[in-house]
């Protein structure tokens, strides 16, 4: 009886499956589009073209996604369609859905505005003369909508185009569109979206599992049957309210917790919805992990600035970077990567992949933001305090034109399955050009756009000759992913991991287009960034600026031209510089112990003065400029 029972449990759960259709599907991986129409209505040569938005969210979106913008390098008043190829509705079909992603801008430029038509004629003015089954404008402040859903069951029984029309906005960013789908839905049919949960935490320390539900079916969600295993099953039903096409996040109110030092594995499923079984489970299950630590290190965040010289807002990223070096000197990692320009490394510019200019990647994570000076600071408070497994370090050393770089990685963890990568990057301050691709655009031009650094004081295209470009990124020393095999599987705790990275710098900085934009690089200037980048997701877990090695003949020469005076001093001392710049400047014990920290200082006429209030005794001052660093004495009386 039993079996029988069974039986029949099985050909009414396959009957479910048979029912649920899938009438078309399109995520632009394959044939990248060509069965689609592309109508530039606004006549302005801009249209509805594919992109590799992989760098944005590589999970939603692979490799090819449909875009369409709102602002390039100007304002633009986009009237764009993309119309589907012919699709057949069954007459017998309820239930019937028009499902997709769509995508915005982050940050304060993503208010686009578009409708979706359905219709029976393929002709763009027909189309647009016919009423949309939806409409709106995505949110300022831009972001992912997974999943939206629109139901077309009133079509059923006709072949018919499902058209996007990007218009009636302009001066924001761009919209992306991508997994477009017509389907019918069922009853009761539940996607576990995403999961959040800690990356890493402490021995016994408690942790919430958030899981964000999907309602891809036709009725409401009341409740879900949440389970998470990590070889144990934790059970709870979980009351939720989630209309059809909505989602919602919901806590597991059993929490996450080790006492063991261990790379934890974790898979989360949906086991029932509204008491029932899930129709489609395929979408029910999502894996995650948690590492517990011995020991929490500190984190550096890691800012990419996206820029270029050719564009005219980019003034407002070089003058946050600025900012965020002087104010956070210690707390943060910042490179210039370059578009476009003479300092373009093209690798590094189809890697970080900006979506807009200039723009912010933070630690890889958070892809496409807004950069100003005012609110960076902001992004170093809230994410200094992530824990981190590794505590990064090492040095490099140029000997002629040999960049060797020496890193090493201590994790803190023990680690089964770790798929993380080592990566370098160099980097060069004080850079100048002469040739026409070093002058700056600059928007700031007579201060019509607010203050923005001194580029107001400046004219619209600032002369190559007064311009200096800082944290220029110039080389990737293991790939914008970083080395493969830099990094084993299995890591015991406080394990050390050392790899070499070596760099030849060049005669000078080509420019294939322009020679005059030639540059010869100046090594005294060159600094190293190394990274710990993890391959799940190709987020960078902690990075360091590298110390030099041993001073070369030119620097011996900077640091014995340097002098403190007075010394001994009392309430204040000076120090004369070999050239004006900014320094770090550090003062340490006799124990190594920290004292005073004075951060990035500014020199005037090559000098700074600089108050103490330390105790007599004598004490070591370190000065530090573009990866070079020495030290000399002082005597506090």
């Amino acid at each position: 009886m039993k079996a029988k029972l069974f039986i029949a449990a099985l050909a009414c759960l396959f009957s479910n499956f048979y029912n649920a259709q899938n009438y078309y599907s399109e995520n632009f991986e394959t044939g990248n589009g060509a069965d689609w129409t592309f109508v530039d209505r606004d006549k302005d040569g801009k249209f509805f073209s594919i992109k590799d938005a992989s760098s944005i969210n590589a999970e939603v979106f692979g490799h090819s996604t449909l875009i369409s913008y709102s602002y390039q390098n100007t304002a633009l008043h986009p009237d764009n369609l993309a119309i589907s190829p012919s699709i057949s509705l069954p007459s017998d079909a309820d239930n019937l859905y028009l499902k997709y992603d769509v995508w915005s801008y982050d940050g304060q430029y993503g208010a686009e505005h578009y409708a979706i038509y359905v219709t029976e004629t393929n002709d763009p003015d027909q189309i647009v003369a016919s009423t949309p089954v939806f409409e709106e404008t995505l949110p300022g402040s831009g972001g992912l909508k997974l999943d939206k859903m629109v139901d077309i069951t009133s079509f059923k029984g006709k072949d018919v185009y499902v058209t996007f029309r990007h218009y009636n906005c302009t001066d924001q960013y761009w919209m992306l569109l991508d997994n477009i789908e017509v389907k019918q839905l069922l009853a009761n049919d539940a996607k576990v979206s995403k999961l959040k949960l800690n990356k890493y935490t402490e021995p016994n320390a408690s942790n919430t599992l958030e899981v964000t539900i999907k309602n891809a079916g036709k009725t409401p969600i009341t409740s879900a049957e949440i389970n998470w295993n990590d070889g144990t099953d934790h059970v709870a039903t979980v009351n939720v309210n989630i209309p059809v096409g909505g989602s919602k996040p919901v806590l597991h109110p059993a929490t996450i917790s080790y006492s063991d030092v261990a790379q934890k594995d974790i898979n989360v499923t949906i086991t029932k919805v509204n008491g029932e079984v899930d129709p489609i489970p395929d979408n029910n299950t999502r894996s995650t992990s948690i590492v517990v630590l011995s020991q929490v290190i500190p984190k550096k965040v890691f800012f990419e600035e996206g820029t270029g010289t050719w564009c005219g807002w980019c003034p407002r990223g070089m003058v946050a970077l600025e900012k965020v070096n002087e104010d956070y000197p210690n707390d943060q990692v910042s490179i210039a990567v370059h578009n476009q320009d003479p300092m373009m490394v093209t690798e590094y510019d189809g890697g970080a992949s900006f979506s807009g200019f200039p723009g912010m990647n933070v630690d890889r994570e958070l892809l496409g933001v807004d950069i100003n000076p005012n609110t960076i600071g902001n992004y170093v408070n809230s994410r200094k305090t992530i824990p981190t497994p590794v505590q990064l370090g090492g040095n490099f050393t140029i000997e002629g034109s040999t960049l060797t770089v020496n890193g090493s990685a201590q994790l803190f963890s023990n680690f089964t399955h770790a798929n993380y990568r080592l990566a370098a990057i160099v980097v060069e301050d004080g850079v100048q050009g002469t040739g026409p691709g070093y002058k700056q655009a600059n928007y700031y031009a007579g201060g019509g756009n607010g203050a923005m650094g001194g580029f107001e004081h400046l004219p619209s295209s600032v002369p190559a000759a007064e311009m200096v470009y800082d944290h220029v990124g110039r080389a990737l020393l293991g790939g914008y992913n970083g080395q493969e095999n830099s990094v084993p599987a299995t890591i015991a705790d406080q394990q050390t991991l050392n790899y070499t990275f070596t760099y030849t710098i060049p005669e000078k900085y080509n420019s294939t287009s322009t020679p005059a934009n030639d540059v010869i690089p100046n090594p005294d200037n060159m600094n190293v960034v190394l990274l710990l980048i993890d391959q799940n997701d190709g987020t960078v877990v902690n990075a360091v600026k590298l110390e030099r090695g041993a001073l070369a003949a030119n620097e011996v020469s900077l640091a014995k031209t340097t002098v403190i005076y007075p010394n001994p001093a009392s309430t204040d001392f000076n120090i004369k510089f070999a050239k004006d710049g900014k320094y770090n400047v550090v003062i340490y014990d006799m124990s190594g112990k920290v004292v005073t920290n004075y951060g990035s200082i500014s020199t005037s006429g090559k000098t700074a003065n600089l108050p103490i209030r330390l105790l007599p005794g004598k004490y070591i001052v370190n000065i530090a400029q573009d990866g070079v660093s020495y030290s000399k004495d002082l005597l506090v009386k």
